[in-house]
């Protein structure tokens, strides 16, 4: 019996040491498995925004600058990115691609990627030693055709210019089938000329004569030369490719000539900023505008931004552009999130990979005002609206949903 008794004490001894090893085993697998987890090293995510805050288009920076921190506001408010709150950095290009230069080059070094930059002489300038240096840029203003020639290294945020911008331009021209001749006035500035080109592709396919375009002096105040040329074509229907306060001048000059529907005249996107209202008051009243954002969208997300802008803004509404780098903060905060981008300086070029490859083909991207998805770089679903501004806002006339690439 005492044998017995001797021989269980020692199976019993045997089974607390053979399960303490494995108590210890599983512990330090665990250690180890925690330990292979990516954790942040910073305190605070930073992310430079290279934005056009003085100068003649200041104005159109403020917005752009105020979307991008609002989301910041949020996203902190909410926990920040991976836990670390978030700040979008201030740095003033004032327009200027030297400044451009200056100021990127600083920053590719350190940065895992950066916002913007704005406007397009600035992108043409500065995108290129932010490419060399294999660092993202978001170029979430400008077109296609600028932000391709930087690919990989730079997002589009609009799908090519001809195969979208015709099919809201050939729209307009339906809902008006009496129109058949169409003149444009257009500024030879950054995009607008190619914009422009996308206009008279889908008027050509929707039946209507495109007239000579009227150009318009990027350092003219006054337009009675080329409105008398416009009108001498004797068009039908006027497309505006140029400046927001141009565009106001341009109209109430034609409405003292004369011009009477409204509806004929169209507006393109890039003129949807405050000086088209402030300057054109009534007189803009009936003309139609294009852009890529619903300012009537009914959602919690979009009435909380909305407003929030009008506080800040006098009353007045977002502009199209507004929630642009709104929506690529949020980008960069999913794709940080998504690929365990730490902020680690000894793994700065593979986390900028991670950002790159993760924007490039992001999938049912919630942005501010409709989910997406990209491409290789490029949207393939975002929508496009027709408006026509009464009572000095949007009433929605066409809603235009590509079906993907």
């Amino acid at each position: 019996m005492q044998k017995r008794l001797v021989k269980l004490m020692m199976i019993f001894v045997i089974m607390l040491i053979a399960a303490s090893f494995l108590f210890v085993g599983c512990k330090k697998k665990e250690e180890a498995e925690v330990a292979e987890e990516p954790a942040v090293v910073v305190e605070e995510w930073e992310i430079p925004f290279l934005n056009v805050l003085t100068g003649p288009i200041a104005s159109i920076g403020e917005y752009l600058q105020w979307g991008a921190e609002r989301a910041a506001q949020e996203i902190n408010d909410a926990g920040g990115i991976a836990g670390k709150p978030v700040t979008v950095l201030r740095i003033d290009t004032g327009m200027s691609p030297e400044t451009g230069i200056v100021e990127m080059s600083k920053l590719v070094d350190t940065a895992l990627c950066v916002l913007g930059p704005v406007p397009e002489p600035v992108i043409m300038a500065a995108v290129p030693i932010a490419a060399e240096a294999e660092m993202y840029s978001f170029t979430a203003t400008t077109s296609y055709e600028y932000a391709v020639e930087y690919f990989p290294w730079a997002v589009s945020w609009f799908p090519p210019t001809e195969a979208r911008l015709g099919d809201i331009v050939e729209a307009w021209a339906d809902l008006n089938p009496e129109m058949k001749t169409v003149v444009q006035f257009v500024e030879n500035y950054g995009p607008w000329p190619g914009m422009a080109a996308a206009h008279a592709k889908g008027l050509k396919d929707a039946g209507v004569t495109v007239l000579p375009d009227v150009e318009v002096p990027s350092d003219a105040v006054t337009f009675g030369p080329q409105i008398v040329k416009a009108l001498a074509s004797n068009p039908d229907g006027i497309v505006f490719a140029c400046n927001a306060e141009k565009v106001a001048k341009i109209i109430i000059d034609l409405k003292n000539r004369g011009w009477e529907n409204m509806e004929h005249l169209l507006i393109f996107s890039s003129a949807d900023d405050a000086a088209l209202y402030t300057t054109g008051g009534s007189a803009i009243e009936g003309a139609m505008i294009y852009n890529y954002a619903d300012p009537n969208l009914n959602t919690p997300r979009w009435n909380a931004f909305r407003q929030a802008f009008k506080d800040d803004h006098g009353g007045i509404e977002p502009f199209s552009l507004s929630p642009n780098y709104y929506d690529a903060v949020y980008m960069i905060k999913e794709a940080i999130e998504a690929t365990g981008v730490t902020g680690d300086p000894a793994k700065l070029a593979e986390e900028r990979v991670l950002i790159r490859d993760y924007c490039n083909n992001i999938q049912n991207f919630k942005g501010l005002q409709f989910d997406w998805s990209n491409k290789d770089g490029v949207p393939t679903n975002k929508p496009l609206f027709l408006f026509k501004i009464e009572g000095g806002a949007k009433t929605l006339f066409k809603k235009i949903v590509p079906t993907g690439e």
